[in-house]
Formats: structure tokens, C-alpha cells, sequence
């Protein structure tokens, strides 16, 4: 077996636990602080800082898990445009981009995940560090522009295309001025 598929899947499982686990405990919190606020009147105490912190689980783990999936929103209105011999290049300026960006944005986040932790920031009710949740997103971030950058250099996601609407190949690509279900009934 090949390590690039193993570890992919590997790290696929992981972010998907972040993810489901992350959605399941907000929505179990969000029931229990609703039942308890209302019908008892006693809600759980620092409920929306745990559902913060839970949210940026959920948005941090999911972007590199989407990358990998080749899941993103695509807007073809320029795929349209370039020449079929031009889109590999479209394509790899994409992901370039993308990977600058995702760098750029987890230097940041390194930053402010170390002035984070210098100062000692607290959540004000419940008091939970918040280095350690700035650190998570500085590092997914990371990740992510490791995923664009090896989905750059020729690495294809044995997951590519799971996810409906994913990335369209140019036998996919509908002519100029047909939408996509038209081009797919052609």
C-alpha cells in the first residue's frame, strides 16, 4: 500500500471526527442550554463560549478535509473562458493562490496564537485557555496549504469527487453559454 493514500485516509478520519464530534456536542449543548433556560431556568453556564470554540473545531478541521475532497464552490464563468490547454495551468495558478493564502493566514494565526498564550487569554466565563484553540487554527491552516501545495505538484486525492458538485474535469466542463445540466443530458 502506498503512504499518500494511507495518510490521507488517516488524516481524512481524524478531521472528520473533529468535524462530526465538534457538530454533535454544539447541537447536544444547544438542546440542553435551551431545555435548561427554558423549562428550568437554569441554562449551562458558559454555553456560548463552549458553542465558539466548538465552531472553530468544526471551521478549522473542515477546510483542509473540503481541500482534500476537492469540495470547494468552483466558479467556472473563467474556466469557460480559457482554452482547454490553459486550464492545467489555471488550475495549478488556483492552487497557488490558495496555498499562499492558507500560509499567509496560519503565519498570522501562529502570531496571534503565541500572544495568545504570552498574555494568558482566558474565555471570561468559563475561563478555558484560548492558545491552545488559536494554535489548532494556526496548524489546520497549515495543513491546508500542504494539501493545495501537494494537490499543485501532481498529488490527486483518492477522494476526489466525493463530494457533489466537486471540481469538474474538462470532459465535465459544459460548452460556453449551456449550464451544467444541460452539458450533462448532452
Amino acid at each position: 500500500m502506498r503512504f499518500l493514500p494511507l495518510l490521507e485516509r488517516g488524516l481524512a478520519g481524524i478531521l472528520t471526527t473533529i468535524v462530526v464530534v465538534s457538530l454533535s456536542v454544539m447541537s447536544l449543548l444547544t438542546t440542553v442550554d435551551a431545555t435548561g433556560r427554558y423549562l428550568l431556568n437554569r441554562p449551562v453556564l458558559g454555553s456560548v463560549e463552549l458553542t465558539e470554540l466548538l465552531m472553530v473545531a468544526l471551521i478549522f478541521a473542515a477546510i483542509p478535509l473540503v481541500t482534500l475532497s476537492h469540495g470547494h464552490v468552483v466558479v467556472d464563468i473563467f474556466s469557460l473562458l480559457v482554452p482547454r490547454r490553459a486550464r492545467p495551468f489555471q488550475r495549478a495558478a488556483g492552487h497557488l493562490l490558495a496555498c499562499g493564502i492558507s500560509g499567509l493566514l496560519a503565519t498570522v494565526a501562529w502570531q496571534k496564537a503565541v500572544s495568545v498564550s504570552r498574555y494568558g487569554d482566558l474565555t471570561p466565563m468559563i475561563n478555558i485557555p484560548l492558545g491552545p484553540f488559536v494554535y489548532a487554527m494556526s496548524l489546520l491552516l497549515a495543513l491546508n496549504a500542504l494539501v493545495h501545495l501537494g494537490q499543485l505538484f501532481g498529488y490527486e486525492s483518492s477522494r476526489h469527487g466525493h463530494l457533489p458538485g466537486s471540481s469538474l474535469d474538462d470532459a465535465q466542463m459544459p460548452k460556453p453559454g449551456t449550464t451544467h445540466s444541460e452539458a450533462r443530458r448532452d
